[in-house]
Formats: C-alpha cells, sequence, structure tokens
C-alpha cells in the first residue's frame, strides 16, 4: 500500500484483527503500478485514475472508498488571484499561462481538461503555456505569485492551505464554481469518486471482505483514522465515469511518463 508513517495504526490494527502480519509499503504514485504489476502488494490506494489503469492492465478490483472530512467524492477547483481582472471565466485563458499537476493526475490536471472541454476548448492549443508541477502547493504558488495565470488543484487543497495560513481565501478567485450541498470543499469540477482501496488480482475474495470488514468496523474519531488523516471506508462507489474520462481526454491513464 502506498503509505506513510500515518499509516502505521491501521497496519498494526489489521494485523491484529486479521491474526496475519499486514505490513504498509510507502511508495511513491510512480511506483505503485510496478509493484502492483510485479505482485509485490496485495493491496493498495492511489489516484482514482491510476486505479482504473491498474483495474484495466493487471485485473485489480475495488474494496473500499477512502472519506476525507464527511466526503467519499472528489473534485478539482480552478482558480486565478483575486485581483486579476482579465480572467473571469474559462474563455478568458486563452493565450494565457496554466498550472496543474501531471497530466495523468484526476484531480490535478484530468476533471480540469474535461471542465474545458465541455465548455467547447482544446486546452492544449488554446492556453499559451501549461506548466504541471510536482505540489498541489506549488501551483497554488505559482497562481497567487504571478507565475501563472491560473490554475487547478485538487478540491480542499486552497482550504488546507487557508486553514494554515499559507493562503488567505480572499486572494483567490473561483473559476467555474459548482455548488453541491453534500460536498464541503469550493469545486469547479464534477464530483467523482474518491481514492480506493483496491485489491490486486492475486487476492481472494475472502481476504478481502475480511479487511473490508475491518476497515468498515473502524468508528469515526478513532485515533486509527486520525493518524491516516480521513474520516472512515465505505463500500467502493462505482468507478466507471474514471475509465469514461480516461477515454475522452489527451492524458488518457496513468503511465509513469512525465509531460
Amino acid at each position: 500500500m502506498g503509505f506513510t508513517k500515518s499509516w502505521d495504526s491501521t497496519d498494526k490494527y489489521l494485523t491484529e484483527v486479521l491474526g496475519r502480519p499486514v505490513v504498509m509499503l510507502p511508495l511513491e504514485f510512480k511506483e505503485v503500478l510496478p509493484a502492483v504489476k510485479q505482485g509485490k502488494v496485495d493491496f493498495f490506494t492511489a489516484d482514482p485514475s491510476m486505479f482504473m489503469t491498474a483495474k484495466t492492465k493487471y485485473g485489480a478490483r475495488e474494496v473500499l472508498t477512502m472519506k476525507f472530512i464527511n466526503a467519499d467524492s472528489v473534485g478539482a477547483v480552478l482558480f486565478t488571484r483575486a485581483n486579476n481582472q482579465k480572467v473571469n471565466r474559462l474563455t478568458d485563458l486563452n493565450g494565457k499561462k496554466f498550472g496543474a499537476l501531471h497530466r495523468w493526475s484526476l484531480g490535478g490536471w484530468q476533471m480540469a481538461e474535461k471542465e474545458f472541454r465541455t465548455a467547447g476548448i482544446d486546452p492544449y492549443p488554446f492556453l499559451h503555456t501549461l506548466r504541471f508541477f510536482d505540489k498541489p502547493d506549488a501551483v497554488v504558488r505559482a497562481v497567487l505569485s504571478g507565475q501563472v495565470d491560473a490554475g487547478t488543484v485538487p478540491a480542499s487543497i486552497l482550504e488546507r492551505m487557508a486553514g494554515t495560513g499559507t493562503i488567505k481565501m480572499r486572494n483567490v478567485k473561483i473559476l467555474r464554481k459548482k455548488e453541491y450541498p453534500d460536498f464541503p470543499y469550493v469545486c469547479s469540477t464534477e464530483l467523482y469518486p474518491g481514492f480506493p482501496l483496491s485489491r490486486t488480482a492475486g487476492v481472494s475474495d475472502i481476504l478481502a471482505y475480511q479487511v473490508a470488514d475491518a476497515l468498515k468496523a473502524l468508528q469515526a474519531g478513532s485515533r486509527i483514522l486520525k493518524d491516516a488523516r480521513i474520516t472512515g471506508w465505505v463500500d467502493p462507489l462505482d468507478y466507471t465515469d474514471i475509465k469514461v474520462v480516461q477515454a475522452e481526454l489527451r492524458g488518457g491513464g496513468y503511465t509513469g511518463r512525465r509531460y
């Protein structure tokens, strides 16, 4: 599983409940698919777009969906500086510089690309520059400093940075804003199912059910969930739309390549 130390308590919990050793492997995104392909992991969690690639290529299957702060869906936000009077809608970005994450990232670019195309815009010739960053915070800083005219990051990033005092929401202008009653973050895109916990092709149904039951049994507010910075696990949502998005967009599925 592609986790950091924040998942150590989940590791210990599953080991105790399942009665067998469970070892968490902290993997970079680029390492997850090779690990799945080579059978080095039994379960993994990753960007929904990466999961769909693993499902299509290697037979992975969704087990659960991760729930973040009262939301089991994910979206993305397109934004510019609040004092940027020249950019108020997507059509204003013609010939402008735009920042995003990796081209294969669902929340880091693919959702935004779909919004452009829904508006009848092919963003690649439309934008002067499409610059990809390694971290979402870097995209936000680039927009607010004027390195790029606008950008996109996964929904919740702006609120997180505002919560730590890194930015002020009043300095941000949201483009193509959408309202969802049960989604607690500013958002510019459609909502998609959140990060799945997935099983690789060799994992038995019995083991998958045992893991799912153990994780769903965790009570909201438990130390294990708090350590993982999530609020719980739910039965897997429908990831069909992710495959549709991959088929429609130039970025396609996860390839591991940088653009």
